[in-house]
């Protein structure tokens, strides 16, 4: 049976935090969390897949939390408008068997079955990117070595993939 962590939330930078070594490494050997100090700490999409497949229990306020309904009623000022769409793409990837690394708030790193890294840049429906940012986006990833993809959340709720390169046109 694995491992059922125990995460405590604080609500003043909306982020869970493990204290426990042996569950932090854990978490963090499967590519969960950024080390600060002695604590693991934890973004809120990564503390809610890990409630959604029943594999935490959050501490917070002395309470118990157990179920991702009740998590997110207590910390409603902690979802940013952003929240469901990276939720949705952060499930997909794990779901697929991807290591996902939170970035920032539209961006992942995610590791494939096969080593290979791409940068997951998360965009929903009807939300525009002006050129020079999708350009930003490609330098980044091309600069680091990444594969770049766009993650596109429908309004209801499904998921496309785009894979983004930038081609040079040679003159003859």
């Amino acid at each position: 049976m694995p491992m059922k962590y125990l995460i405590s939330f604080d609500k003043k930078i909306c982020k869970g935090y493990v204290e426990d070594e042996k569950m932090a490494s854990d978490l963090e050997s499967r590519w969960y969390g950024i080390r600060e100090n002695n604590y693991l700490y934890l973004d809120i999409v990564e503390v809610a897949y890990l409630l959604l497949n029943n594999r935490a229990s959050i501490v917070m306020d002395n309470e118990f939390i157990i179920d991702l309904d009740t998590f997110l009623k207590k910390n409603y000022e902690c979802l940013k408008d952003f929240f469901w769409p990276k939720l949705i793409v952060y499930k997909d990837l794990r779901d697929r068997g991807r290591r996902v690394k939170v970035l920032d708030d539209d961006k992942f790193l995610v590791k494939d079955k096969y080593g290979n890294l791409r940068m997951v840049v998360i965009l929903e429906e009807g939300n525009m990117r002006d050129v020079s940012t999708i350009l930003k986006h490609i330098d980044s990833s091309m600069d680091n070595n990444l594969k770049l993809v766009y993650a596109i959340v429908s309004l209801q709720g499904d998921l496309t993939y785009y894979e983004l390169t930038k081609i040079e046109p040679k003159r003859d």
